[in-house]
């Protein structure tokens, strides 16, 4: 769920927004996150340093290359997930005192510093804080009365992904996929925010597509579910899935996209494309955060500042076709890929792409809240 120039277009501060509610936490969010909130890592029977991680698959490439893991003697225990809500649900079900390190849409941070999920981050011991992107460090969701919760790490958006052999041209608006041709052959991934991001855009015609009446939050979901049942070959559980169908040739374009579907593809031996339609699409900033009560705080700090060093950032970026944050990272990028992100005009990019807001806590008469998204998201679920 790939899902925050001085202030772009997609720059809210959501640090002032009403906190989450305790019922909101333990019962809206767990009901996406399900059994999957059940079990994390054991520590093995040996003397190495025990670290469990949360987030996305491909998300543990820059721990994993080289040799960081074995300096510090550490036993690395991914998780993966296939949503941000999932890595809520697990911190929930007895993840919080038990997980080191998580990745994290920036959006849900103040959410998640307002539960009691996440420990207050030391920038000074962040030393390569200052080289990150300011466009993502200046964010205010990122911060909480004052306080940091989360570090800039990677960045992308999500696209909408083609299959140029059967797609010869790439699709100019998102509601193309209603087309004959793409009948029961579009993917579609079981991502509550990133199909939020996409979606209430194209539904509303708003920027701020998670932003929206209750009206319209229904008509958005109304559209998903004649997707699904119409148009969609499969509502898959993770990205991951859905790479494998386009490597089989069972689906043919995308309702939601990420970058990285592209890599994981190509490694089946399919190529995949994709194209940002004219009504634009989401961007994610996502971010390392401390869950509350981390077991080796120090070595936390030291893991985080080896992800957001040159190199790691460079090997990910790489090998997942990935954004990152780290600007004396981007020289040693491969030319078309420094390109494809637009470094050298990240705010002409973020018009096309918007960093969005999860949508608020409270009901202000007006804006549908996060509890009413997760109401109308699960009717998609059960469609």
């Amino acid at each position: 769920m790939k899902t925050d120039t001085t202030k772009p277009s997609g720059h809210f501060a959501l640090a002032q927004q009403s906190s989450l509610s305790r019922r909101s936490l333990l019962s809206g969010i767990a009901a996406l996150g399900g059994a999957a909130a059940l079990g994390l890592p054991s520590r093995p029977a040996y003397a190495a340093t025990t670290m469990t991680w949360m987030g996305w698959q491909g998300y543990e490439t820059p721990i994993t290359a080289g040799t960081f893991l074995k300096d510090n003697d550490i036993d690395f225990q991914p998780t993966f997930i296939a949503s941000n809500e999932e890595i809520i649900s697990k911190l929930q079900a007895g993840g919080v005192g038990k997980t080191d390190i998580i990745t994290m849409y920036f959006g849900y941070l103040p959410l998640m510093a307002d539960g009691g999920l996440l420990e207050p981050i030391d920038p000074s011991k962040i030393a390569q804080f200052g080289d990150l992107i300011p466009q993502f460090t200046g964010n205010d969701a990122i911060r909480k009365d004052g306080q940091l919760y989360g570090v800039p790490w990677n960045w992308g958006s999500l696209p909408l992904m083609y299959d140029p052999a059967a797609v010869p041209a790439p699709p100019e608006s998102w509601m193309d996929l209603m087309k004959p041709e793409f009948t029961k052959k579009v993917a579609m991934v079981d991502d509550p925010l990133g199909n939020l991001l996409i979606w209430g855009t194209v539904v509303t015609g708003k920027p701020m597509g998670t932003l929206l009446t209750r009206d319209e939050m229904k008509q958005v979901i109304d559209t998903l579910i004649e997707i699904k049942t119409k148009q969609a070959r499969a509502f898959f559980a993770s990205y991951g899935d859905m790479a494998d169908a386009f490597a089989r040739n069972e689906v043919t374009a995308s309702a939601i996209g990420w970058e990285a579907v592209a890599v994981w593809a190509k490694a089946k031996g399919k190529e995949i494309k994709y194209t940002i339609p004219k009504e634009g699409t989401g961007m994610f900033m996502d971010c390392l955060c401390i869950p509350k009560d981390c077991p080796h705080l120090d070595l936390t700090y030291k893991m985080i500042n080896h992800i957001i060093s040159p190199e790691p950032q460079k090997i990910f970026a790489t090998e997942q076709s990935a954004g990152i944050t780290n600007l004396k990272t981007v020289p040693m990028l491969p030319p078309e890929l420094a390109q494809s992100y637009n470094y050298a005009d990240l705010d002409g990019f973020m018009k096309k792409a918007r960093l969005q807001p999860v949508p608020p806590t409270e009901y202000d008469g007006n804006i549908a809240t996060y509890d009413d998204f997760l109401a109308e998201y699960q009717r998609l679920q059960k469609a």
